[in-house]
């Protein structure tokens, strides 16, 4: 596997890991001495000639003659640009020692990064491989997220050493830009410079930005100008004193209108140019730009924002022509709401004005169409032009979890934006992808969950009242939907029921509709879910982690009810797939057919982050263990083309209900073969392993039975 692909600003990774600290070593050494000498001068602290003493001198002589005034002020300022000396080269003295300082960690953490991994090996380029190639499938996926993952990691690292590189030399050259002046920025810290180096930043940028919104006027676009705005944007976008200044300077109709401008009318710009690409770069530089700057609180960013909304609703056209059949300013302003995290409050006061005007655009059924929908907003993706404005917003949404959760908590937000607005693809053309639906089904993640689903570090989080109300929520809704469910939600409906897979577990395994939530509307989204290949293997694996935790944590003083419940969850699970593959009426029964699950099994949900932590990692091994016994029930299913109308649950799940019966005995072997004093078998129906196969076996199909009951089927 190749090494990562570095943009232009990005350290490589042999400049950081073989960086030498010789030089910044002697020049430290070299300027503390500076500094030293300077700041006895200036404070009179040394033993030589010193300001003080010039200064002090300078107000006690009498001076008088032509030039008198003259020579006064000389030694004033003299006197004054020494103590601006001092001070300059104290802040150079801290900027190299603080470079060398965070080069060391940035370096440091490279080398512990790489150190720790396990599983791969990293060439001193910086390509990463496994250190071996797997037969199974499943294991070579494995294999391959550990790559994946570890470049994310690396990227990390040599970006924020870029980021620090850069910042302390433009600090440097600000304190040093005139030869003959000493009056400039003092940094006593890193912060200092990274505020001081982002305002200046910000100015360059705003001209760039100024200068290609002339040149896309003009249909000519300058490559080279378009790919400095973008590696500056890359080093400074999280930057909050750069956000703030590029954003006011820019204000927000001015930024609004150079989106608009940048990608052209219509489809001329091809998403695989370069120009597209650096288009795209630009797209989410000025994205991740703004999600800083809405999290300022300034009077100057208020009003930003406030100008921002009031535009929601108003044509965006080309600068001095407005024209009424342009992209309304919620279209521009959403297409670069794809990345970042945007402040609360902020999205707040958004959603409520883009609602408004959402309803009265055909609630969502007007994006579609032809109409003011001339400009190319994502130059991208070929034939998807970022029309509806709700899709960067759900986006946005999805990155801000507390903001989601919120929003999707309330009755009438979550029945609007689940029940009553339409989503549609934005071009008619076959296989389109409804982006507005994928972005809906990633904020109904977040909102349930409160992680963000774009977050490859999330880690779970405890849920609250608010999560729950927002799980059941969907539930009710989506299952008062039916087969109109739509496919684009079924694997984040996957991943939510995984996470919160206790409640989900004790639900299925309830036939007598006991459990936390609606055991009839649970049936129908698991139906759902599971006629999407994805989503019925996600769903299945979530739910191994659930039962394995409940087999491993169950009393031992009768462990027998998580035996009981397991089998419970795996009929109910079947049936949902058995009525998903049998309704004819689903216009997509050919993607539910069961030789099309067999390219998505991955036998890794278990370990996935969004899954709860319940206790150890022996959770996630176990929990593997009994996904590879599904897999190869599957694997045997597909190749008898087996269905519920011939088989039983226990028989189609065969292997998995051994796992289990075999993990149950294992934990509880002590419970099973527990004997009376008298030196009888207590609990007779457990004693031995094939005891407890045969009781699993039995709760899987009685679980198939009550799920079918609950449906109306039986």
């Amino acid at each position: 596997m190749n090494g990562v692909p570095m943009a232009k600003t990005m350290m490589s990774y042999r400049d950081l890991s073989e960086l030498k600290f010789a030089t910044l070593d002697a020049a430290i050494k070299k300027w503390k001495s500076i500094s030293k000498e300077f700041g006895d001068i200036s404070t009179g602290e040394g033993d030589g000639a010193d300001v003080p003493t010039l200064e002090a001198r300078a107000k006690s002589a009498n001076w008088s003659g032509v030039g008198a005034t003259r020579g006064k002020e000389f030694v004033t300022e003299v006197a004054s640009e020494f103590h601006d000396a001092a001070r300059s080269a104290k802040s150079i003295y801290r900027m190299i020692k603080l470079s060398r300082t965070r080069m060391h960690k940035h370096q440091a953490d490279l080398h512990k990064l790489v150190e720790d991994a396990k599983g791969v090996i990293v060439q001193s380029d910086g390509s990463i491989t496994a250190t071996q190639c797997y037969e199974d499938e499943a294991e070579q996926k494995a294999a391959d997220r550990k790559v994946d993952a570890l470049k994310r990691e690396i990227e990390k690292i040599l970006l924020a050493a870029a980021r620090t590189e850069h910042n302390l030399a433009e600090a440097l050259r600000l304190l040093v830009k005139s030869p003959h002046d000493f009056s400039g920025a003092d940094y006593d810290s890193y912060e200092d410079a990274r505020k001081a180096v982002g305002k200046a930043d910000a100015d360059k940028a705003v001209d760039l930005a100024k200068e290609l919104s002339k040149g896309a006027e003009n249909g000519d676009i300058s490559p080279t100008k378009l790919a400095k705005l973008n590696d500056l944007a890359l080093l400074q976008r999280t930057n909050p004193a750069y956000a703030e200044r590029f954003a006011t300077q820019m204000e927000a109709k001015g930024i609004l209108q150079f989106w608009r401008m940048m990608p052209g009318d219509g489809i001329e710009v091809k998403a695989d140019s370069t120009q597209g690409k650096e288009l795209a770069r630009l797209r989410d530089n000025l994205g991740m730009t703004l999600a800083t700057a809405s999290r300022e609180k300034s009077s100057e960013m208020m009003a930003w924002k406030q100008d921002l909304i009031n535009l929601g609703g108003k044509p965006i056209g080309r600068p001095g022509q407005d024209l009424p059949n342009g992209p309304f300013g919620f279209q521009v302003m959403g297409s670069l709401m794809g990345k970042g995290k945007f402040d609360t409050d902020f999205l707040r006061d958004y959603e409520k004005e883009l609602r408004t005007f959402d309803k009265a655009h055909g609630k969502g059924r007007e994006w579609s169409l032809a109409m003011n929908q001339n400009t190319d907003l994502d130059p991208a993706r070929q034939g998807e032009r970022s029309a509806d404005p709700m899709t960067g917003f759900l986006k946005a949404a999805s990155h801000n979890p507390e903001f989601a959760t919120e929003l999707l908590k309330d009755k009438e937000a979550a029945d609007y934006y689940l029940t009553d607005r339409a989503y549609e693809p934005e071009d008619a053309f076959e296989g389109s992808k409804n982006r507005g639906a994928e972005a809906l089904g990633d904020a109904l993640f977040a909102a349930g969950s409160g992680m963000n689903p774009d977050d490859t570090d999330a880690k779970f989080v405890e849920h609250r009242p608010e999560h729950d109300a927002v799980f059941k929520g969907a539930l009710n809704r989506l299952a008062a939907k039916g087969d109109d469910m739509m496919p684009e939600l079924r694997d984040d409906m996957a991943k939510l029921m995984g996470n919160h897979g206790d409640d989900v577990h004790k639900s299925m395994s309830d036939p007598l509709g006991g459990g936390p939530l609606d055991e009839r509307k649970l049936l129908e989204v698991s139906k759902q879910v599971s006629r999407d290949p994805e989503g019925y293997a996600l769903l299945n694996e979530s739910m191994n982690r659930a039962m394995v935790h409940d087999i491993m944590s169950a009393p031992e003083s009768d462990p027998t009810g998580a035996l009981r419940r397991t089998g419970h969850t795996i009929g109910f699970l079947e049936e949902a797939r058995f009525q998903a593959v049998d309704d004819k009426k689903a216009a997509d029964n050919r993607e539910a057919s069961w030789k099309s699950t067999v390219g998505f099994i991955s036998v890794a949900a278990p370990a996935a982050s969004f899954l709860p932590t319940h206790a150890a990692n022996v959770v996630d091994r176990v929990a593997w263990m009994t996904s590879k016994a599904w897999q190869f029930d599957e694997e045997d299913r597909i190749a008898n083309e087996a269905t519920l109308s011939n088989q039983s649950a226990s028989e189609l799940r065969d292997r998995q209900l051994r796992a289990y019966s075999d993990l149950w005995y294992d934990e509880h072997k002590s419970f099973a073969r527990t004997r009376t004093p008298e030196g009888q078998v207590m609990y007779p129906d457990y004693n031995e392993k094939e005891d407890a196969r045969a009781r699993i076996a039995y709760a899987a199909d009685h679980g198939g039975i009550g799920a079918n009951r609950e449906a109306g089927e039986g």
